[in-house]
């Protein structure tokens, strides 16, 4: 039995994985059967260990590094790259036969390395169905631009001018905005704190428990009238030792591991504090919520934080002055402005527009006089 949409992510950040439930959800909402495959499920353990252990290594202990190697790499070719890609298509094998067990109308795939073994596969001519490629940045790096891909589906005009210049064909780009869950746009517009009530703040780290959430809790010492909800991730010990340090510095916390309810806790939120995942920014802007970035890391990330920057929805700091930056918002009535500019930065049905570029290009490949 073939399978309307199968849609692949890779688990380096928790962001690619919430893009494809996204997508899955708007699909499934149109009565459409869809299977959501993580890529390293169909590969040796040991190598999704190690790609996930080098992402997250980079991200935290050298960022810089990490950024140097991004931006070095923000190019077509280069001698090693048939070495590696070489590689991916033995190591990452499994994924093409799954697919193809599944015989799916399309494929949309959240994160760039599926569609070097997919995209082979739709050139060799053993993958009927047209894959599509979501950019889960407010930037696209070179190593999306993977040939046999049918169409790319990117979140601003940025990342379809640099998709451009890196040799995708205008024609199979689409404006679409990164998938998010649709309960985040359905969040209340934000009412600022009421004089005497406490400003609420969400400290979240991404679903790996990546960031400065210590250092982020010991900035409110001392602040008056806050109230944080501090969200760890899936980082073992990182729910007890935030315990600690808000306690230790005097600060209100209710520090909790992995959330599955984000737009709720979003939604309760004046203040969202965290690091400039494409998702987490996307999340939060069309909830219509103000954001302080965190520990961005050079790469990705900084087009993700200038969006919110430059778009007047938030600020960047560091972490030790994330607490007195919170309460000057609040102090000066700047929130709820910033709240109604956030959403203004993000496309509505994001998933649902994937979605629609999809069965477009399903439509094209089964009967093309039709399309």
């Amino acid at each position: 039995m073939s399978t309307d949409l199968v849609v692949v992510f890779t688990p380096v950040g928790g962001g690619h994985k919430a893009a494809a439930l996204a997508v899955a959800e708007a699909a499934r909402s149109r009565g459409l059967s869809v299977e959501v495959l993580d890529m390293f499920e169909h590969a040796p353990r040991f190598l999704g260990d190690a790609y996930k252990a080098a992402h997250i290594t980079g991200q935290t202990a050298v960022p810089e590094l990490y950024g140097s190697a991004y931006f070095a790499a923000n190019r077509r070719g280069g001698t090693l790259e048939p070495v590696r890609r070489g590689f991916d298509h033995v190591a990452f094998a499994g994924l093409e036969r799954r697919v193809r067990e599944l015989a799916p109308r399309a494929v949309v795939a959240t994160h760039h390395l599926p569609l070097v073994v997919l995209g082979r596969a739709r050139r060799k001519g053993r993958l009927a169905a047209p894959l599509v490629g979501v950019i889960t940045d407010y930037t696209a790096h070179a190593c999306w631009a993977e040939a046999g891909v049918d169409a790319f589906c990117v979140p601003c005009p940025l990342a379809r001018r640099e998709l451009a210049s890196h040799g995708v064909r205008a024609g199979a780009i689409a404006l679409t905005g990164i998938p998010i869950r649709r309960a985040f746009g359905e969040v209340s517009p934000l009412a600022a704190p009421a004089p005497g009530a406490p400003l609420r703040v969400l400290i979240t780290s991404g679903g790996f428990g990546v960031g400065p959430l210590s250092a982020i809790v010991r900035s409110f010492a001392g602040v008056p009238d806050v109230e944080l909800t501090v969200v760890c991730g899936a980082a073992r010990g990182m729910v007890a030792r935030v315990s600690r340090e808000a306690e230790a510095a005097g600060v209100s916390a209710n520090v909790l591991g992995f959330e599955r309810d984000m737009p709720r806790r979003v939604a309760d939120a004046h203040l969202v504090v965290g690091k400039a995942g494409g998702l987490t920014v996307s999340e939060t802007l069309a909830a219509g919520r103000p954001m302080i970035t965190v520990g961005t890391v050079p790469g990705n990330e900084l087009s993700n934080e200038r969006l919110v920057v430059d778009g007047g929805a938030g600020y960047a700091a560091s972490a030790p002055q994330v607490g007195r930056l919170a309460a000057l918002m609040r102090d000066r009535g700047l929130l709820a402005a910033m709240g109604r500019r956030a959403r203004g930065l993000v496309l509505p049905a994001s998933a649902e527009r994937v979605v629609a570029v999809a069965l477009r290009r399903a439509l094209a490949t089964a009967d093309p006089v039709a399309a």
